[in-house]
């Protein structure tokens, strides 16, 4: 049985949704099989354990840093004779939702931010990022200011934890970024890490992943990688992204009564008419034209019943 973490559970309120905590594992311990409703961003201080991720289990210790998405089903246990030390820090996508938007301009931190945790999924890769003890010891200051404003909650302590978060995520995609030789390039093969990009846009289409920002991601220059993306997909990299979000689009059309300008922002796309002539290009019906002829066969199903 999957335990389901709620927000407003774990969280300290409703408009505040975050919370930070360090917790002390000892050797025994197991934490059940869960998944939960916010973003968990975790710190290994000492020690040593197993995480079991997203149907895989690997080794995890000291320095190791991570992010385990929303939805994502996780457990622990510790096995190691001095246990293991974690801070935890979790929040709600929404608590810096402007914040993370200018972040996603910056290709060091859609590598630690999104790509990570879904590179993680395949045990044969490493994907988190593990800090020396020098790193190590350089976020704990970020750290150790983030649980002093929180359990204090002294005057304006929610905007500096939300501006100390955006440090602490700075620092550390910086240090990923460093770290480039456990990156995309470490996948064995062109064809299987072409593979791996288009399942994460594939999971991910309205991520704003740009060209420039992809190819950094593989070691490639900008060149390279288009004229291999099309050799293994048949299409270039923005035809791809178009399409999954197109997809999920039509989707979102059929399933929701959301507003189309709204469905344009759900998909990666800021621009309505933008949004409008790439659906036609696509699909050869404007999004209003779409959702019409759904409604309108659905309503014909219906007076044949």
């Amino acid at each position: 049985m999957i335990i389901e973490l709620k927000s407003d559970q774990h969280l300290e309120s409703k408009n505040f949704l975050f919370h930070i905590e360090p917790y002390q594992l000892n050797k025994g311990t197991m934490i059940a099989l869960h998944r939960h409703e916010f973003v968990e961003l975790v710190i290994i201080n000492q020690g040593a354990g197993i995480h079991e991720y997203d149907g895989n289990a690997y080794s995890i210790a000291a320095g190791d840093v991570f992010i385990i998405e929303p939805g994502m089903d996780h457990a622990y246990s510790i096995d190691h004779r001095e246990g293991m030390e974690v801070v935890n820090v979790l929040f709600v996508p929404s608590l810096l939702e402007r914040e993370l938007a200018v972040l996603s301009g910056v290709t060091s931190f859609i590598e630690f931010y999104y790509m990570e945790p879904f590179l993680r999924s395949d045990v044969s890769f490493q994907a988190k990022l593990t800090l020396s003890p020098r790193q190590l010891l350089d976020i704990r200051g970020v750290i150790d200011q983030l649980i002093k404003e929180y359990r204090r909650k002294e005057s304006g302590y929610q905007f500096l934890i939300k501006s100390k978060l955006i440090e602490l995520f700075i620092i550390l995609s910086r240090m990923y970024d460093s770290n480039r030789k456990h990156s995309l390039t470490s996948i064995d093969g062109d064809q299987e890490m072409m593979g791996r990009i288009c399942e994460f846009i594939q999971r991910h289409p309205s991520r704003p992943l740009t060209l420039e920002q992809i190819s950094q991601m593989a070691g490639m220059s900008q060149s390279k990688f288009t004229v291999l993306f099309r050799q293994i997909t048949g299409m270039s990299f923005v035809e791809y992204r178009n399409a999954e979000r197109i997809q999920l689009a039509k989707q979102l059309l059929q399933a929701t009564s959301d507003k189309i300008a709204r469905i344009a922002m759900d998909t990666g796309y800021e621009d309505l008419s933008h949004f409008n002539h790439i659906f036609k290009k696509i699909t050869g019906e404007t999004p209003s034209q779409y959702r019409r002829r759904l409604r309108e066969s659905s309503e014909s199903s219906q007076l044949r019943e």
